[in-house]
């Protein structure tokens, strides 16, 4: 008997590029098309913590690892040790991944390795420390001892000294006490293997680093604070400089605003005949202007030099009568000075001037206070040309 035929195979479905259904925006265009090079991207991507199709799941709670520190570079390292140790001393060294600069044993060695310490030739200094009896006062590092010269020769380098790591023998509890007396920074216990130097090597790079970056953070600081000094001290009789008078006047505007007293401003600007003097002679006017001027103010009155031409003194209680009155006395002082004499001709000192302020309760800024004393002294040389 037979049977009906199977019925046919299904339909084979034809293999098709999977084409993955848009997921939003990407990062770059959320972030406003500010990823564009190739690198950027890439980085982007790197750091997008969104789960991926392809992306295996993540533990519940996982935090990324954060970034080590940088990588340590080979140490230079000076050893000075007892003849029976110096030689494993200075096999450590290499087999932990530094560098011996130089090896010494006994009062022989002591010289050598003195001079690579001065020298500034080694990043760390190995010293070892010599032996005292049990119950003895721990007192390295007095005169006579070799360890304790070495170590004393090597602290007064100060901020540029080597790292310096004491060798004891015996227990680490008194070689502590003792390396820590001798002014030592790290301790280690002989006899010698790169199992035993490789952490205390590796301590004392982290601290030759940080050394570095504190020299470095202390050497700016040092920087600032001797500008800081130039700016905020200056020779009584003096132009102040223009960072000091700016913050003097805006704290004389504040207290004028707090404690209702009139406060004004001078302005003045130098004036030379026409037609423009020889070379130098325009610094020696100003020179002499400006020593002129502030031998006419009063004790507290501040002045600075503005620019190439012009001078502005601040008045503190003062009004724009007393103000006026001030400046006509400058403008006299500076009219006899000397005048200077250069290629047949005389340059006469002489100086156009201006005020502005404002009374107890009016409006008071620093801009304003320019801006009008700006005002009135352009208005003031046109009246005089």
């Amino acid at each position: 008997m037979i049977g009906p035929p199977p019925p046919p195979p299904p339909p084979k479905k034809k293999d098709r590029a999977r084409t993955p259904r848009p997921r939003g925006r990407s990062s770059a265009e959320r972030l406003g098309h500010v990823a564009t090079e190739p690198a950027a991207l890439e980085a982007l991507q790197v750091h997008d913590a969104r789960p991926t199709r392809d992306s295996p799941p993540a533990a519940p709670g996982f935090v990324p690892p954060a970034p080590g520190p940088a990588p340590i570079s080979p140490l230079r390292v000076a050893v000075w040790e007892s003849h029976g140790h110096l030689a494993a001393a200075q096999l450590a060294v290499i087999a932990a991944g530094h560098l011996v600069v130089g090896g010494g044993a006994g009062i022989e060695g002591l010289a050598a390795i003195t001079t690579l310490v001065r020298e500034g030739a080694c990043d760390v200094l190995l010293v070892a420390l010599t032996p005292v009896a049990p119950g003895a006062p721990v007192h390295d590092g007095a005169p006579g001892d070799a360890a304790g010269g070495l170590l004393a020769a090597a602290l007064a380098l100060a901020t540029r000294r080597p790292v310096l790591v004491a060798s004891v023998a015996g227990g680490l509890a008194l070689g502590a006490r003792r390396a820590a007396a001798a002014g030592a920074d790290l301790v280690l216990a002989r006899p010698h293997d790169v199992d035993k130097l490789a952490p205390v090597l590796l301590a004392a790079a982290r601290l030759a680093t940080e050394r570095h970056a504190l020299a470095a953070a202390r050497g700016a600081e040092a920087t600032l604070r001797a500008r800081l000094d130039q700016v905020a001290h200056t020779e009584p009789g003096s132009l102040e400089p223009f960072e000091r008078f700016q913050r003097a006047l805006e704290l004389e505007i504040k207290r004028a605003r707090r404690y209702a007293y009139p406060l004004a401003v001078a302005l003045f600007a130098v004036e030379v005949a026409r037609p423009p003097p020889p070379t130098g002679v325009r610094g020696i006017l100003r020179a002499r202007i400006g020593t002129a001027l502030v031998r006419a103010i009063r004790d507290i009155d501040l002045a600075t030099q503005l620019d190439h031409e012009r001078f502005l003194v601040l008045l503190p209680y003062t009004d724009l009568a007393g103000a006026a009155s001030v400046g006509q006395r400058v403008i006299a002082a500076v009219a006899s000075g000397d005048a200077v004499s250069a290629a047949g001709r005389t340059f006469p000192l002489h100086v156009t001037g201006a005020v502005a302020g404002a009374s107890p309760g009016e409006p008071l800024s620093f801009s304003r206070l320019m801006r009008d004393a700006t005002r009135a002294l352009e208005h003031a040389r046109r009246e005089v040309t």
